[in-house]
């Protein structure tokens, strides 16, 4: 279950908007790293725009608010189909090879190659 979890999130990374910082936010993510003029950074969880700022929670659970005057660039995260394929390449191949192992381990403990005439 921690693999598929683990490999599901390796899937998206963040891609920058072509949107205006508003309409990024009409479009609901569920969140946003915002990039300030001052190239600081916050990720904002269920952005929402509050007045003349984007508001939400930071990954540490504080309520943070950005003025649209202050913001450079919004970026969203997005699926990677080339990221989904590996990570299921990926994890299918870990399963096999500790399929393999398991077995050889097995068969070297209890004699499955030996074949009696």
């Amino acid at each position: 279950m921690l693999i598929a979890y683990l490999s599901c999130t390796a899937c998206t990374s963040w891609r920058m908007n072509t949107l205006s910082p508003q309409a990024a936010v009409e479009s609901h993510p569920r969140a946003l790293k915002v990039t300030r003029t001052d190239s600081s950074q916050v990720i904002l969880n269920d952005p929402s725009l509050q007045g003349d700022s984007i508001v939400g929670m930071s990954p540490r659970y504080m309520h943070v608010g950005v003025p649209l005057d202050s913001i450079a660039t919004t970026h969203t995260r997005r699926t990677s189909a080339v990221k989904t394929v590996f990570a299921v390449i990926g994890v299918g191949a870990a399963a096999f090879a500790a399929l393999v192992i398991g077995f050889l381990i097995h068969c070297n403990q209890t004699a499955c190659f030996d074949v009696q005439r």
